[in-house]
């Protein structure tokens, strides 16, 4: 084993012991004394590696070794923040390998960043930090955003030491980054199926969330014929079927999922009078998206009249694809060829802090197995070798772009 795999390990193994859950995994929430200490631990160690350290006024960890010329810095890293019992490898692979390229890339013409992330998991609203820096956070509100239990960002903040007006002072000038490179867990099964140690993400898939109410006539489960019911139930049920065909239909790149269903009443002995629905689809395609989206309608109505029951469809929340810049997959590919590793191309199915600096920003992402495709659980694991694949690769990648006078598409 060489050395920098040894410092690469220890990294794992010091951070394994912050925010250890005793009900399994890791639990460190954004904003957390847990994920603080992370974020404390990470500054020490970018120290050592001999990079400076601040905290900009969100709390994101950035860590720079300056350039010899004034231009633009290559950035890379991810989250430390996890789940409530979550897994070793999310989010925290992407910033110890960051910090394991730091480690061995030569310094260039361009300065290197790390950046640590808060909250990309989302206790108080999706991907916070990056939102923060890139600012994308709406400011109407931010005095009164809560997470699930109550607890007041500005508190959560105060308690850890920041202002609570961090939100609004975090956003910064973009024009000094030229790129942003990210690795991650694929948090699916199809790198481990191929026998890949890597995969080159081409695009992040937006989403349409959507929310679906059919309205019955409850009664009597042991009165009222089958003939007269007007179920709404059956009716979901019709539509559920119906939607599943229609993601099939539109081949691989589509995904579509029913999360969400209630019954109103939900009893046993009550013949159904609602139920609520809520899905999600993704797809690179946003046209495709947006069809996608419309037909579900339709699907409803064809449900509600089947059954004679009424439908209502309301549509939550729509994010467009994010494209990753051509540039950076081929500096991932070439590093890939030149480093003796085998890779595919795939689309990310969950979005990323890549997804949020992508919009703004050239991103790339590379991504490793994950064993099952299990994520967001105490048994999310990597295996070693695809890990240290991905830190060579990341490292020969980030070196020639810190040797680019020019990175565009």
């Amino acid at each position: 084993m060489t050395g920098p795999d040894v410092a690469l390990r220890a990294d794992f193994e010091a951070l394994a012991g912050i925010g250890r859950d005793p009900a399994g995994g890791w639990s460190r929430p954004g904003w957390s004394p847990q994920e603080q200490a992370a974020h404390d631990w990470f500054a020490d160690r970018a120290r050592a590696a001999g990079l400076s350290v601040r905290q900009d006024a969100f709390g994101n960890s950035i860590a720079r070794r300056e350039g010899s010329e004034d231009l633009p810095a290559i950035a890379m890293g991810s989250h430390l923040d996890t789940v409530r019992n979550g897994g070793l490898y999310d989010g925290a692979l992407g910033v110890l390998v960051a910090l394991e390229a730091a480690r061995r890339i030569a310094p260039g013409p361009r300065p290197l960043e790390i950046i640590a992330f808060r909250d990309e998991e989302g206790r108080f609203g999706p991907f916070t930090g990056s939102r923060a820096m890139t600012g994308e956070l709406d400011e109407a509100g931010l005095e009164r955003l809560r997470d699930g239990e109550g607890v007041l960002l500005a508190d959560a903040m105060a308690a850890v030491g920041y202002r609570p007006d961090g939100p609004r002072a975090a956003a910064r000038d973009l024009s000094g980054i030229a790129a942003w490179l990210e690795v991650h867990i694929e948090q699916g099964p199809v790198l481990e199926a191929a026998g890949l140690p890597l995969g080159v993400v081409t695009a992040i898939a937006g989403q349409r969330r959507l929310s679906l109410r059919f309205t019955g006539v409850a009664g009597h489960a042991g009165t009222v014929p089958m003939d007269g019911r007007r179920d709404a139930f059956q009716a979901a049920a019709r539509f559920a079927v119906a939607f599943n065909e229609m993601i099939h239909s539109e081949g691989e790149g589509a995904r579509g999922t029913i999360g969400i269903v209630r019954i109103t009443p939900n009893q046993g002995n009550v013949v159904p009078g609602e139920a609520r629905l809520s899905l999600e689809i993704r797809d690179a395609d946003n046209g495709r998206l947006d069809r996608l989206a419309g037909r579900v309608a339709a699907l409803a109505d064809d449900a509600a009249v089947a059954t004679r029951t009424s439908v209502s469809v309301k549509q939550a929340y729509a994010s467009a694809p994010v494209a990753m810049s051509a540039t950076l997959i081929a500096a991932f590919e070439a590093a890939a060829v030149d480093c003796g590793h085998a890779s595919c191309r795939l689309l990310s199915g969950a979005n990323h802090d890549a997804g949020v600096v992508g919009r703004h920003l050239p991103a790339g992402m590379l991504f490793v197995p994950s064993r099952g495709g299990v994520s967001h659980a105490p048994d999310e694991h990597t295996d070693w070798p695809p890990i240290a694949a991905a830190a060579e690769v990341l490292s020969h990648a980030a070196a020639n772009l810190l040797q680019s006078r020019a990175i565009r598409d």
